[in-house]
């Protein structure tokens, strides 16, 4: 009996192999046979190879799990189609315009920001305690002065016009056209968006729409 040099098994001296793990027992020169295959070695599985992360082999530094980077996004939110606000409504003496005729009150020739609205048939005035108030009240412009309490009215005609009558005022009712025609009102007038008038000498521009 002879003892394997690689496991240490005694091994008959004729043996060409060892029984116990294969080993060539032949002399050296001798041209080597296969080794057996034990059983459990052709069936066992290879041994897991351990993944090695992208980032790793270039270097990278992985972010965490629990990083605020490695978090999902979120799709973000479409915004609000912008709206464009809506225009108020008109208040006597402000800057504001709304539907229907307004008269704007000018001053050496220049529109202001003084806008009275028209909504319907008015009276135009002052208020005065003795006679009550009025559809347009003037009394707080520096030219109510020549302003009489009932002055004037502007009645629709329903085909876009309007007519302006003066009521007794003391002062006049005057107009001046578009096309540059003057003249005092002495029954009715049509007037037109564009149109000029005056109430004494509060001066205003009708317009319609």
């Amino acid at each position: 009996m002879v003892q394997c040099p690689t496991c240490g098994s005694e091994v008959s001296e004729q043996a060409t192999f060892c029984p116990d793990c294969g080993t060539d027992l032949k002399p050296a020169g001798s041209a080597p046979a296969p080794a057996p295959v034990a059983a459990a070695e052709v069936s066992a599985a290879p041994p897991a190879v351990e993944a090695v992360p992208v980032a790793t082999e270039l270097g990278i530094d992985a972010e965490p799990a629990n990083s605020p980077a490695a978090a999902p996004v979120e799709p973000a939110a479409a915004a609000p189609a912008a709206s464009t606000p809506a225009t108020p409504p008109v208040e006597s003496g402000t800057g504001a315009t709304g539907s229907g005729a307004r008269l704007i009150l000018k001053r050496s020739g220049a529109a202001t920001n003084e806008v009275f609205p028209i909504g319907g048939h008015v009276t135009i005035g002052r208020f005065d305690a003795e006679t009550g108030p009025v559809d347009v009240d003037l009394g707080n412009l520096p030219e109510a002065t020549y302003v009489s309490r009932q002055h004037a009215e502007l009645i629709p005609d329903g085909a876009g016009s309007w007519k302006i009558k003066d009521l007794g005022s003391r002062n006049g009712v005057f107009v001046r056209k578009q096309d540059g025609t003057f003249q005092r009102v002495t029954g009715e007038e049509t007037v037109g968006s564009g149109d000029e008038i005056a109430l004494g000498n509060a001066r205003f521009e009708l317009r319609i729409g």
